[in-house]
C-alpha cells in the first residue's frame, strides 16, 4: 500500500502508534505524538515542542508569497500550536532549503518576516540549518514552549461542554482563491494583485482575506488571558486544516461528537464579499478551507459566558459555535438553520 493509498489520518495514527508503544511509558512524557504539540518534563521543566513545514508548491509559490510573510508564516504556524497547548513560547529554530539560485536578498526578507514575529511574541530566534533543495524553497520551524500550567489537549472534552472559537474563519481559504484564480498569481508585488481576473472585488476585503493567509495570527493572548484569570479549559486544538476535520480530531481523541451550530459561525464581511465575487459558498471555505489558525476551545457551559467576556475585553474577538454530546456515531454534526442535524467531513489532506 502507498501512502496516497493510506492517506495522512491513517498515516499519522500509524506513526503515533509506534512512538507511543516505544517511548509511551518513559515519565517525562506528558503529552506524546498526535496532539498540537508535544510536551515533556526535564528538571521539573514542562517544555512544549512542535514542528511545521512550507514547502513550495505545496502551501505557497513564490510568485505571490513575499519572502517576508514566508518567514512570518513559517513562525506563526508554529506559535499557534503553542497557543493550543496553552503554554507561552520561549525559542524557535528555521531550517531553509533553497535550490541556491535564490538571491541573498530573498533569504534576508525571509528571515526580516520571521524575526519581526518572533520579537512580536517575545520568541528567540536561535538560528537552524540551511541545505540545498532539488524541489524548490522548503522552510521548517521548530518552536519550543514553556508550560506553566495543566496542558490544554485535544482529549479533554466533556459531554455538556460549549465550543468556542476564536476570530472568524474562512478568510484564508479566500486569500487563497484570490491568489490562485485572479492577477495575485501574476504579480510579485502588492500593487495589482488584489485585483481578480474578472471584475475587481473591493480592496479592503481582498486585503483582508490576502492578510489573513499570509500572516495568520496565533492566538498566544488567549492562554495568557485565560490562565491569568483562573478559567480552565477542557480541550484546545488549532484550525490549521479546517473546522470540520479539526473539530473531528479533537472529538476523536476525547470520544465524543461534536456539533457545529452553523448559524452560528464567525463569518467575516470580506469572506462574503470574496466568496460572492468567486461564486462561492462562504460556509464551505469556512468548514473546510484550513489556515485560519483559529482556537477551537471546549469549556464548561457555566464558564462559557465568562471566558468570552475575559476574551473580548482582551480585544479577542471570539463566539459559541456549539456543544459536545455523547458520542453518536458520527464525530462532527452540523445543525442546520431549520434544527434538523447532519454528519459533517471533509478538510485538507495531504496525499488526496
Amino acid at each position: 500500500m502507498t501512502i496516497r493509498e493510506l492517506g495522512e489520518y491513517p498515516l499519522v495514527h500509524r506513526i503515533c502508534q509506534r512512538l507511543q508503544q516505544t517511548f509511551g511509558i518513559d515519565p517525562r512524557i506528558l503529552v506524546g505524538a498526535g496532539d498540537d504539540a508535544a510536551i515533556v518534563e526535564a528538571n521539573g521543566v514542562r517544555m512544549v515542542l512542535t514542528i511545521d513545514a512550507q514547502l513550495e508548491g505545496i502551501h505557497f509559490r513564490r510568485q505571490w508569497m513575499p519572502p517576508f510573510d514566508l518567514g512570518y508564516k513559517a513562525i506563526a504556524v508554529s506559535l499557534s500550536d503553542i497557543a493550543a497547548m496553552g503554554a507561552k513560547p520561549l525559542a524557535a529554530l528555521l531550517a531553509l532549503s533553497l535550490s541556491g539560485d535564490e538571491p541573498a536578498e530573498f533569504v534576508d526578507a525571509l528571515y526580516d518576516g520571521a524575526i519581526s514575529l518572533c520579537q512580536e511574541t517575545a520568541t528567540l530566534l536561535l538560528g537552524g540549518d540551511t541545505t540545498r533543495s532539488p524541489n524548490g524553497v522548503m522552510v521548517y520551524s521548530v518552536v519550543l514552549g514553556i508550560l506553566d500550567n495543566s496542558a490544554w489537549t485535544r482529549q479533554g472534552a466533556q459531554v455538556g461542554d460549549t465550543l468556542l472559537l476564536t476570530g472568524t474563519i474562512g478568510d484564508a481559504a479566500a486569500g487563497l482563491w484570490l491568489l490562485e484564480y485572479g492577477e495575485g498569481t501574476k504579480d510579485k508585488g502588492r500593487g495589482r494583485e488584489e485585483r481578480t481576473a474578472n471584475s475587481s472585488p473591493p480592496l479592503e476585503a481582498v486585503r483582508h482575506c490576502l492578510q489573513r493567509f499570509r500572516r495568520p495570527t496565533p492566538r498566544l493572548a488567549v492562554p495568557k488571558t485565560l490562565l491569568s484569570l483562573g478559567l480552565q479549559v477542557h480541550a484546545a486544538i488549532d484550525i490549521s486544516d479546517g473546522l470540520v476535520i479539526d473539530a473531528e480530531r479533537l472529538a476523536t481523541s476525547s470520544g465524543v461528537t461534536v456539533v457545529l451550530d452553523l448559524r452560528q459561525l464567525p463569518l467575516s464581511d470580506a469572506l462574503r464579499t470574496i466568496a460572492q465575487h468567486a461564486r462561492k459558498d462562504p460556509l464551505e471555505w469556512a468548514l473546510k478551507g484550513g489556515e485560519d489558525y483559529e482556537l477551537l476551545l471546549a469549556v464548561s457551559d457555566p464558564d462559557a459566558p465568562k471566558i468570552c467576556e475575559a476574551l473580548r475585553q482582551a480585544d479577542i474577538p471570539v463566539c459559541p459555535v456549539g456543544e459536545v454530546t455523547e458520542r453518536r456515531g458520527e464525530a462532527v454534526l452540523g445543525l442546520l438553520p431549520d434544527g434538523t442535524q447532519r454528519a459533517l467531513s471533509g478538510g485538507f489532506q495531504h496525499f488526496s
